[in-house]
């Protein structure tokens, strides 16, 4: 869940700072400034965003689906479903990668559907687990 939650405000700052990359690379390039090399490090890291969405696509439903077994709720599993196709369309498909405000909506509430169906599923876990101990 706190993974989740960590990508969906990392989805929400990474289009300003992608947007901040190129003018400091230039600025620190002017100065042969030692950061360059952090700088170029993230936009490498940055085509590798779909191996991260899928990543947490992956863990969100695996983890959900073991959940819905016990508790047998199909909200998280939802939730998790529309948060995965999000995550991955915004990483994957050309021309959503393309406009800075749709990528950002869509990594944005896609990371907060993976959070919020992580922490649906959490409560109704305890609540079994309250209510097979009465």
């Amino acid at each position: 869940m706190g993974l989740s939650l960590a990508c969906a405000l990392h989805c929400a700052a990474l289009p300003l700072l992608l947007a901040f990359v190129p003018a400091a690379m230039m600025a620190l390039r002017s100065f042969q400034h030692p950061a360059h090399g952090a700088m170029t490090l993230l936009l490498v890291l940055s085509r590798w965003e779909w191996a991260f969405a899928l990543m947490a696509s992956t863990i969100a439903l695996s983890s959900t689906l073991i959940g819905a077994r016990r508790h047998h709720q199909r909200l998280p599993m939802f939730m998790a479903e529309c948060g995965a196709v999000l995550l991955l369309a915004a990483s994957l498909i050309e021309p959503l990668k393309e406009s800075l405000t749709g990528h950002a909506v869509a990594t944005c509430v896609g990371g907060a559907l993976l959070a919020a169906a992580h922490w649906r599923n959490r409560r109704l876990l305890q609540a079994g687990r309250g209510q097979a101990h009465s």
